[in-house]
């Protein structure tokens, strides 16, 4: 008999009796002894975890976004991959999944086709899904960085459409993704998002900061940070298009805008008050202890009230062993 339990903060009756309602309709129900279900707060921190296996059966764990939105396709989706795991078919060997450490731009594309995979037979099932269509393909042509859009869209579209796959074919097209396309690699290298790319990872915050050619607004820009990095534990301060950005908890809340010459352009998004404030600081500004308390203000309601991410780690998978 399959028990499902919960093992950390609230189940509700909807989330049991729909995992259960779903594994019955899977051949995998016929392995499955215990479903154990932890709460998450964002559905990018969804997965499934193998547990044990005992006598023959295994016990699995979901981590379940709290919301009952699209509840029924992103509990099915997770155990797709389940059942890829065990369709002898699909051929699932975890001994050759490209390692995040070392192979991280494979490993990313390896869970982006996976993802594709179970998302594309969740949309042919005509079930609502979070990780949609059109949520898929941005993710997938966000990640393809080198390569024009039209081409990440040919890619994501063949992707999408391959109604079969086995482990090894995900793993040959996360390592040869060209092959798919049947267009020359060198088109197009110039094009305006490839640009931004290249410019993207060749900047860094710092870079981005000496680069202000007045030494008073660089000064300020410094201080501004120092006070976030002081005041803000566990803030990162990225590079972005355009400037910095300052996320915590997988949340930005804060950019910083460097290319003027005689101002810096600071917007701050809180989202917990939906108070969005923008500055633009000059070199006899009296505004910037203002900014860095509200920073600190933004902070805190991040730190204190967990938040739907918006961004997510694309080197973790939905499932572990």
């Amino acid at each position: 008999m399959l028990h499902i339990l919960k093992t950390k903060n609230r189940m509700t009756t909807v989330q049991s009796n729909i995992a259960r309602n779903i594994l019955d309709s899977l051949s995998i129900s016929k392995i499955i002894k215990d479903v154990h279900i932890e709460d998450v707060n964002s559905p990018w921190n969804e997965k499934v975890i193998l547990l044990t296996k005992r006598n023959g059966y295994v016990d699995i764990k979901l981590y379940l976004w709290k919301k009952d939105a699209f509840l029924s396709g992103r509990i099915h989706r997770l155990f797709l991959y389940i059942s890829d795991a065990h369709d002898q078919d699909f051929n699932y060997d975890a001994k050759i999944v490209p390692h995040g450490t070392w192979e991280h731009k494979i490993r990313e594309t390896y869970n982006h086709i996976w993802g594709i995979y179970v998302d594309s037979r969740i949309a042919r099932m005509g079930m609502e899904n979070f990780f949609d269509k059109t949520l898929r393909r941005n993710l997938f042509i966000d990640a393809q960085k080198s390569l024009p859009w039209p081409v990440s869209n040919l890619l994501f579209e063949k992707l999408w459409n391959k109604e079969k796959y086995t482990h090894n074919e995900i793993i040959h097209y996360a390592n040869n993704l060209d092959e798919l396309s049947g267009i020359d690699n060198t088109l197009e290298l110039d094009a305006f998002e490839i640009e931004i790319g290249r410019s993207l990872m060749d900047r860094t915050a710092r870079k981005h900061i000496e680069s202000i050619t007045s030494n008073a607004i660089r000064d300020i820009a410094y201080n501004i940070i120092n006070f976030t990095t002081s005041n803000c534990k566990g803030t990162m301060i990225e590079s972005s298009y355009y400037g910095i950005y300052f996320m915590y908890d997988q949340e930005i809340f804060a950019e910083m805008l460097t290319t003027k010459t005689d101002a810096i352009h600071i917007t701050l998004f809180d989202f917990h008050s939906n108070i969005h404030r923008t500055y633009i600081i000059t070199e006899d500004s009296e505004e910037i202890n203002a900014v860095q308390q509200f920073i600190k203000t933004i902070y805190d309601n991040i730190a204190n009230h967990s938040r739907l991410k918006a961004i997510k780690n694309p080197y973790t998978a939905p499932i572990e062993k």
